[in-house]
């Protein structure tokens, strides 16, 4: 019973994280990197771990009861920097799923290309 209650609390989780993701853009929520712990704060595995109190600063703890263990940083959701990855195959994923979620994947598919007007010029404008 406590282990269904608890792959249904990680369903959950994963689509809140998902959703967050799809919404805000690139994030700790969506990178390959990042281990969730909550739907609020995940582990940084893309680098070797830290002391204790590095692996929590991130998320402003530095004082508390219990012993800081040595791991992988903790960062928020919504962190972002320069190492972010997102290699996952989101179609792999069921439809109905991936239109919950707001899979950004979807509307790329679905958007008309861009006409010859649209790409005149590039960023700085139509040709002379």
């Amino acid at each position: 019973m406590a282990e269904a209650a608890e792959r249904r609390e990680r369903g959950t989780r994963q689509e809140v994280l998902d959703t967050f993701y799809h919404q805000r853009g690139p994030c700790c929520a969506g990178c390959d990197w990042w281990h969730s712990i909550s739907s609020l704060v995940g582990e940084c595995h893309q680098s070797a771990m830290v002391g204790g109190a590095e692996r929590w600063a991130a998320i402003g703890i530095e004082n508390v009861s219990m012993p800081l263990r040595a791991g992988h940083v903790i960062t928020e959701r919504a962190h972002v920097c320069g190492q972010f990855k997102d290699e996952f195959d989101w179609s792999s994923l069921p439809l109905p799923y991936r239109k919950q979620i707001g899979d950004r994947t979807l509307a790329a598919k679905s958007a008309p290309p861009l006409n010859r007007s649209e790409t005149d010029g590039g960023r700085h404008g139509p040709e002379a």
